[in-house]
């Protein structure tokens, strides 16, 4: 082997040498320390193991795993590490993507609102489905069978629109044909000289009604006195019905405190008549038996007023024979 050939072999393998370390430094430098999220997509969109993970535009980690999720298999899980400063939140939303269109798939992730909670190692971010190529032309088909089926409508509907469009035209110009028109200039002719004779009888009109506007304004100042009248009576008796609530109000205070007495000393002698109930029955018994006794000696007297100034009663009068 020539010197050449050596010196050439060695600068090859010196490069790829240098290569794999830059690969390993980075790889270590990415992986170590990183914080591992999960996210969950119905469509991957091609992203891989390895490949970036950018966070607001700036790479952030990479995806370690792409599978279908053990729980659901009808989801892709999506396994991805992420620098441990990277400040992914609850309003973090994950979706497929790229950052141009000859770059490689990649997962980007939003960053959320400055509100929302932060998300901890190991915790699943939201995810949005990115539209596919495949829905977007099957979208596209619909829209296109859509078009169609209104285009068809139209060529049904426009022969009958465009048959009612001459209608109208032809209609339009019997109005404003010749005919018509001198109809139209004589009603015109007709309402000048109407105006023109009765010029007079309107200007008369518009003076009448200028003089009721003016009276109408003399009897609205004249008023305006009685308002101010009215408006200095009205707040007369506003002060003095002002004044009389606070007497009053005391007034029935006092009143209510009289009655409430007043039943306080109905109780009491409700409860005294109660207690003394069999007295006052004997002395009323005493005094109707008293009364009894005034109006037999009243009888009495008015029979035999004599007693009164004599002790024994004279004898009886003999009837003669």
């Amino acid at each position: 082997m020539s010197t050449e050939e050596k010196v050439g072999a060695f600068v090859l393998v010196s490069l790829l040498v240098l290569a794999l370390g830059v690969y390993f430094v980075q790889t270590t430098r990415n992986v170590k320390g990183q914080n591992v999220f999960k996210t969950y997509f119905r469509y991957a969109g091609g992203l891989a193991p390895g490949s970036p993970v950018l966070f607001g535009g700036i790479k952030v980690g990479q995806i370690r795993s792409v599978s279908p999720a053990a729980k659901d298999p009808t989801q892709i899980e999506i396994v991805f590490a992420v620098k441990p400063d990277t400040p992914l939140n609850e309003d973090s939303r994950a979706r497929a993507g790229s950052i141009s269109i000859m770059s490689s798939p990649a997962l980007l992730i939003t960053t959320g609102t400055h509100q929302a909670k932060r998300l901890r190692a190991g915790q699943t971010v939201q995810s949005e489905e990115t539209v596919t190529l495949e829905e977007t032309s099957r979208r596209i088909g619909e829209l296109a069978d859509s078009a169609n089926a209104l285009v068809a409508d139209l060529r049904k509907d426009i022969p009958e629109l465009t048959d009612e469009a001459h209608t109208v035209l032809a209609n339009l110009s019997q109005i404003t044909g010749e005919s018509n028109q001198q109809q139209i200039s004589q009603i015109l002719t007709e309402a000048n000289t109407v105006v023109v004779r009765e010029s007079s009888k309107l200007a008369q009109i518009t003076n009448q009604m200028s003089t009721m506007v003016k009276h109408a304004d003399g009897v609205v100042l004249s008023t305006k006195p009685i308002v101010s009248k009215m408006d200095r009576a009205a707040d007369t008796v506003n002060s003095t019905l002002d004044g009389m609530r606070d007497p009053l109000i005391q007034d029935v205070t006092n009143l209510g405190e009289t009655i409430e007495q007043a039943r306080t000393v109905l109780v009491e002698v409700q409860k005294v008549v109660g207690t003394n109930r069999p007295d006052v029955t004997e002395a009323v018994r005493n005094l109707r038996a008293a009364s009894e006794n005034v109006r037999a000696m009243t009888e009495s007297l008015k029979q035999r007023p004599w007693n009164l100034i004599r002790t024994t009663q004279p004898p009886d009068r003999k009837v003669p024979q």
